[in-house]
């Protein structure tokens, strides 16, 4: 099977963990946290910009990360695993190039590249991805997040269906990393380019990706990044036509999860549910802070009740 049709299912970031109040990558944690997910049956793994804190980091972490995400998912010896590492947020096409062939050496599947400069026009980030994939050899995952604008009196922000349509004509491009929330363009971006390259739809977990689940083969994890299983059971439900077991855990686990997205953010409140199960420490690294003890009991909480409710033993 191709590497673009065995992307299904959740796509489960990586989350690094801190310690030393944030000064110190905490390598062990990392390793300890991808065994855990592989453990309660993750297979495809994907190091990212802004959930593996990227953006807190300087470009010989990322390496350093990269590295050790790589080696960890490639000891498993499962030829079912997936790993996908991705370059800075903000550099040039030329540190992309060498992360990417960082990320080749070491073994990664694919290499996930975020265009965070300013959108001046569409060729310009065509012959950034196109460049990249002449330079090196690997599978592509293009991040497409709303642009920065550079001519702000002529743009919305979002990337044209055209580009992202010449992009899918890359040979190397096998993925697209779909990250505007945005219903009826997800759907656009869906039915123009699925045909060519697998579609990882992010932004409100399982029930984003259900409005487009027809032709869009996987998903960013939500609650799968606490509870693994709980996200591989989805994907099975689905695929089986259980519907009614879907929206189990739609009602029961995500829902009430996502009040902590809503309301103490996604980002500090992943970590806060990981401290809480002993995962890995809520640590951050500044700007980011974690959340206080107030909130990080609410959280607590509600990852309790959500254990009770879907009867799930760590």
């Amino acid at each position: 099977m191709s590497l673009k049709n065995r992307i299904k299912g959740p796509v489960f970031s990586i989350i690094t963990p801190f310690k030393n109040n944030g000064k110190d990558i905490d390598y062990d944690s990392l390793e300890n946290y991808i065994q855990y997910m592989y453990d309660n049956g993750a297979k495809i793994f994907y190091a990212m910009a802004f959930n593996t804190r990227y953006l807190l980091m300087n470009e010989d972490e990322i390496y350093k990360v990269n590295e050790c995400v790589i080696k960890k998912v490639k000891s498993f010896e499962d030829d079912e695993t997936i790993i996908i590492v991705g370059d800075p947020l903000d550099c040039s096409t030329e540190t992309s190039i060498k992360f990417a062939q960082h990320a080749k050496d070491k073994g990664a599947d694919m290499i996930s590249l975020i265009y965070r400069a300013y959108l001046f026009f569409d060729d310009h980030v065509f012959n950034h991805y196109n460049t990249i994939a002449n330079a090196v050899d690997i599978p592509i995952l293009v991040h497409e997040m709303p642009f920065m604008k550079g001519i702000p009196k002529h743009q919305n922000g979002n990337w044209s269906i055209d580009l992202l349509d010449r992009l899918a004509n890359i040979p190397n491009v096998i993925a697209v990393k779909e990250d505007a929330k945005m219903d009826d363009y997800t759907k656009d971006i869906v039915d123009k380019i699925s045909d060519r390259v697998a579609i990882v739809v992010s932004g409100n977990g399982l029930q984003q990706w259900s409005k487009v689940s027809e032709k869009c083969q996987a998903w960013l994890s939500g609650v799968g990044n606490l509870f693994p299983k709980v996200e591989m059971d989805y994907y099975k439900y689905h695929l089986n036509n259980q519907e009614d077991k879907c929206n189990e855990i739609i009602e029961n686990i995500e829902k009430p999860f996502f009040f902590v997205k809503d309301n103490y953010s996604w980002h500090l409140g992943i970590k806060s549910a990981m401290e809480h199960l002993n995962i890995m420490s809520k640590q951050e690294r500044m700007p980011y802070q974690e959340l206080d003890e107030e909130k990080h009991k609410h959280v607590g909480e509600i990852v309790e009740q959500i254990k009770i409710q879907y009867n799930i033993a760590l």
